[in-house]
């Protein structure tokens, strides 16, 4: 994505209020951590989530309750489950689009987030776009979106777990920001998304903050 478009997006967003300074700051998508607590832009396993032997035994309704109550109550976590067809395109589609921006609607206007698809990772990393603007290697994670396929073969479902700041993004932003993400991903709305990337001039910035 050109400095010119990043530039132009940027310009229409809110500024949000200065959040607090990350430990240290955070390369665009970082090495993986030995952290065990919530580290947006960090990618994490599956089985260092939950206990992967015990889901392997269980049924698909059964994991899915677990999934769900495990992610309800924690303000820096969101979660859904996705079918095999829905993973493959959202990992096709984001190798091929790795990157986008997501409104975020505060108070009168919005925020803009910008993301990036890590395919070795199986990962989606956010952060604000004014802060990629000034310094992309620098950036602060403030949210990343984890694709787990481990239970496709014997269980038919994929788990979708988002992590963020809680500092920077509510429970419901995150909440919504993973919807949106699987909408612009996995259906035909990701016209928009192949737009952003590969021909910016068939991109309506103003049709798609609308469209959401």
């Amino acid at each position: 994505v050109g400095p010119a478009m990043l530039y132009s997006l940027g310009r229409r967003a809110v500024r949000p209020a200065l959040p607090r300074p990350m430990a240290r700051p955070f390369p665009w998508l970082g090495c993986r951590a030995l952290a065990t607590g919530v580290i947006p832009g960090v990618p994490r396993k599956l089985d260092d989530v939950v206990k992967l032997e015990l889901f392997e035994k269980m049924k698909p309704d059964g994991i899915l309750e677990i999934w769900t109550k495990h992610h309800a109550h924690k303000p820096e976590l969101a979660a859904a489950t996705a079918s095999s067809n829905e993973l493959d395109r959202i990992l096709e589609r984001g190798a091929e689009s790795p990157s986008f921006v997501w409104p975020v609607r505060r108070q009168s206007g919005h925020i803009l987030l910008y993301s990036q698809f890590a395919p070795a990772h199986s990962m989606f990393a956010f952060t604000f776009l004014e802060d990629y603007r000034r310094s992309p290697g620098l950036a602060p994670p403030w949210m990343s979106v984890l694709l787990y396929g481990e239970l496709v073969p014997t269980k038919g479902i994929a788990l979708l777990r988002a992590e963020s700041d809680s500092d920077r993004l509510t429970k419901e932003e995150t909440e919504g920001l993973l919807a949106l993400l699987r909408r612009f991903y996995a259906t035909d709305d990701y016209d928009k998304v192949w737009a952003f990337n590969h021909f910016q001039r068939r991109f309506d910035v103003e049709a798609y903050l609308k469209s959401v």
